[in-house]
């Protein structure tokens, strides 16, 4: 029986002889080229994985700092708001002119804001999905209702029939009013809702409410506020006007009351009659009235004429012409009398009688 080389041949369990298979070891070459791939490889991931991360926190510091400036505009324009609802509801002692310079404020304070949310850099999702441009609606809603309440506010407050003037004050209102429901309403959940799909968290969108009071464009509320306003001892109506001077025209002569003139009989004849609104209410039809009464007539000559409105500390002056001059060297007796206009109490200073002699 021959002798086996265990170094040839081995036997597994069922005793088929098998030949020994040697060991394949990969070239060196191409275990440092796998080695290179490797560490590729995990460059690349750490690259992505870096610039993911660098997108996703300059991405976060864009959408915070438009929130941030969202918000430090809203404050500024909330404040307008309660400063408004404070001039409407509990006005204190106040005037028309202290009214007037409180609007004024508002309103340019309102345009300055409005146009710095133009001016504001958004992230462009917000822009894409339309949640930026309601910013600027909102924005110019505020700005828009304050420039348009103020005339209409004022206007109430120099006439007596106020029915228009309030129907105008809640329009204006409406959109103060409006801006409040588009920005809690709309852009609100719509920019939450970006910030959400971008899962951008802590960074919130920031809380409005210009009128605390969202029903006070209802005309009912408008024209309490109104009355109220009205009721206020330096806003209650004040009217009359008051003759300031007359001039007659072609001799530049002031006449003075009680007082005889010679003036020149002319066919361009006229007398420049100056009224002043010495109330704090606007006059329509402000009449004005000559009257000549000569002595050779018994039938007084008289005109009349119409100043169509007179605003409060406003002074116009007419010219009246239409009187015929008297026969020469005639005394005649001149009388110009301006309105009375209604609820006037005080008519001394409404008139004035002088002497007048035409001469060629």
């Amino acid at each position: 029986m021959a002798n086996r080389n265990e170094d040839d041949t081995d036997t597994d369990l069922t005793g088929v002889r098998r030949k020994r298979r040697p060991k394949k070891v990969l070239p060196k070459p191409l275990l440092r080229l796998l080695a290179v791939l490797a560490v590729i490889i995990v460059i690349v991931v750490v690259i992505v994985v870096a610039a993911r991360s660098a997108m996703s926190s300059g991405e976060a510091a864009d959408y915070q700092r438009y929130m941030t400036e969202v918000a430090s505009l809203l404050e500024q324009s909330d404040a307008l708001g309660q400063e408004l609802f404070t001039l409407l509801t509990d006005p204190g002692d106040t005037n028309r002119k202290d009214i007037q310079t409180r609007l004024d404020r508002l309103v340019v304070t309102s345009a300055k804001l409005a146009d710095e949310a133009l001016a504001l850099e958004a992230p462009s999702d917000l822009i894409e999905n339309g949640v930026h441009q309601f910013f600027i609606l909102i924005m110019t809603f505020r700005k828009d209702g304050l420039a348009d309440l103020k005339p209409s506010l004022m206007n109430a407050l120099e006439v007596q029939d106020t029915e228009v003037t309030a129907e105008q004050i809640s329009h204006a209102l409406a959109y103060l009013t409006n801006s409040d429901f588009l920005y809690n309403e709309v852009f609100v959940p719509r920019a939450t809702e970006v910030l959400k799909a971008k899962e951008l968290t802590g960074i919130t969108v920031p809380a409005s409410d210009f009128l605390s009071d969202h029903d006070l464009a209802a005309k009912t509320k408008v024209q309490e506020i109104v009355a109220k306003l009205k009721s206020i001892g330096n806003l209650q109506a004040v009217h009359g006007v008051a003759l300031k001077k007359v001039v007659a025209s072609p001799d530049e002569i002031e006449i003075k009351r009680g007082n005889t003139h010679n003036l020149t009989a002319s066919d361009e004849f006229a007398l420049l009659v100056t009224v002043e609104n010495q109330g704090n209410m606007a006059e329509k039809d402000v009449p004005i009235v000559l009257t000549l009464l000569s002595p050779s007539s018994v039938d007084p000559q008289t005109v009349e004429a119409t100043i169509p409105e007179l605003k409060p500390g406003e002074t116009v002056t007419a010219t009246v012409q239409g009187l015929n001059p008297t026969p020469y060297g005639e005394v005649a007796q001149l009388r110009v009398e301006v309105g009375p206009v209604p609820g006037e109490k005080v008519q001394d200073n409404n008139w004035l009688e002088a002497k007048i002699i035409f001469k060629l």
